[in-house]
């Protein structure tokens, strides 16, 4: 992946733009052919945790101030309103309420982040954003359960210094702003009519435990055998103490604690055991460069969330 700006230096060029020019100008925080699922960008909350989002679920940054926002009559709800945003009418969504954090003064917010994933186009406006950093899959511990918002928290160094961080629930985020989606996809489960062409296990992983709880409507309509896994690491445990002839198809998410997708394929392709098991990737990070990437290491398809038509078809051609 190509070196990423400097999240000061991007604050710096809207900032001069905005003395000359009145025109909005979104600067470009990350090429849109990011291929490293473990870059994320680190942001403040107004409880001054520190909390981060996968760069690869981000298009662009832009400064708050010099939104032209219609806003919600509703004032306590996390969605502020709508933005016209280069052409398309875009959600704005404070982050502080959605999570739970106090919400700040208006004029205390500094940023907005524009995030694009599973076919949804939002914007998060934050206190103020850090910078990029690496975080590996192994370093991320599961929270789930202590906030049901938040997916794991990882241990950063920052400027010298060890911090918590949050990855929150993007599917989560998603889901909550956009609720036709889980509608969507519940009756697409209700009307599908795949019918079972195998016996064999289909071992699913998602750290998200709403998209966790739709794949699962998903194979139960379709009455085919599953295992649920809320990480890599738990596919793979059970992955290798299963009968090869009960195995029939893979199907992982990539950004998830302890062991990725991808980890799940490295394991997967570079074992000569599992060369007649298919992988489906369900993702909403895959970009162009990132899902060639995938289909090269032998990935049989990638799909959006939550694409529940295709991923039933693609349940059915895949699974031996």
């Amino acid at each position: 992946m190509e070196d990423l700006p400097n999240i000061e230096d991007l604050v710096s060029i809207v900032d001069e733009h905005n003395e000359d020019s009145d025109e909005l100008d979104l600067v470009k925080l990350v090429s849109t052919n990011a291929n490293d699922a473990n870059q994320y960008l680190l942001f403040m909350g107004s409880d001054n945790q520190y909390y981060a989002k996968n760069v690869a679920k981000i298009e662009e940054l832009l400064v708050y101030k010099d939104l032209n926002i219609v806003y919600n009559n509703d004032k306590n709800s996390f969605i502020l309103g709508t933005a016209n945003i280069r052409g398309q009418m875009t959600s704005i969504i404070n982050f502080d309420r959605w999570i739970g954090n106090e919400v700040l003064d208006d004029e205390l917010y500094e940023l907005v982040i524009i995030a694009a994933y599973g076919g949804k186009r939002f914007a998060l406006v934050v206190k103020e954003v850090e910078y990029i950093t690496t975080i590996d899959s192994s370093n991320m511990n599961d929270n789930s359960n202590d906030n049901s918002k938040s997916s794991f928290i990882s241990q950063i160094n920052i400027n010298g210094k060890e911090q918590l961080c949050t990855i929150f629930d993007s599917d989560m985020l998603l889901l909550d702003i956009f609720h036709k989606i889980q509608a969507e996809g519940e009756a697409d489960i209700l009307n599908s009519n795949y019918s079972k062409k195998s016996d064999k296990t289909i071992l699913f992983a998602d750290d998200s435990g709403f998209v966790r709880k739709m794949v699962e409507k998903l194979l139960k309509q379709s009455e085919y055998s599953y295992k649920l896994f809320n990480n890599g690491q738990q596919l793979l445990d059970a992955l290798t103490s299963m009968e090869l002839s009960d195995i029939g198809l893979i199907i992982t998410d990539l950004e998830m604690p302890i062991a990725s997708g991808r980890d799940v394929i490295d394991f997967v392709r570079n074992d000569n055991t599992y060369n007649d098991i298919k992988i489906i990737v369900h993702t909403n990070m895959a970009n162009d460069t990132m899902e060639n990437e995938l289909l090269k290491e032998n990935v049989s398809k990638v799909i959006g969330k939550v694409d529940m038509i295709t991923l039933g078809a693609a349940i059915n051609e895949f699974i031996i």
